[in-house]
């Protein structure tokens, strides 16, 4: 949800308004009817800066765990919507309404019955290696 407000609400109610960034509104903070400065909340300043990475593919600083590396397996299907919000320390509903706010397409399960019996099979092929 986007909400615009002006300088002055920012400074009467500023508790009040952290905690409406923190619930996942966008708060856009106006001077003189021109917008000055956006509020949002945390991880999606850092989803949305993995996205921009990502399209940048500046992989050459990833870390594990960091928020760029999740994405960016993310975004190119390594990795699952539930490993990814594991590895963010979220549920997955959690992580899927950071998604849903941010306009990141959400990677639910194979497309097609052949995926998922490759998903399947490079599972099983997996845990055979590992055994």
């Amino acid at each position: 949800m986007q909400v615009t407000i002006s300088r002055t609400d920012l400074a009467r109610n500023t508790r009040e308004i952290v905690d409406q960034v923190r619930k996942g509104h966008t708060i856009f903070v106006q001077s003189y009817g021109e917008d000055q400065i956006v509020l949002l909340d945390l991880l999606d300043y850092k989803i949305l800066k993995a996205l921009v990475d990502y399209a940048l593919r500046e992989t050459d600083n990833l870390q594990a765990g960091d928020v760029n590396e999740v994405m960016h397996r993310y975004l190119d299907e390594q990795i699952s919507l539930a490993k990814a919000s594991e590895m963010l320390g979220l549920s997955r509903y959690e992580l899927m309404d950071h998604f849903e706010r941010l306009g990141i397409p959400l990677h639910l399960g194979p497309e097609t019955l052949e995926d998922a019996q490759e998903e399947i099979a490079s599972a099983q092929q997996g845990r055979t290696e590992t055994e």
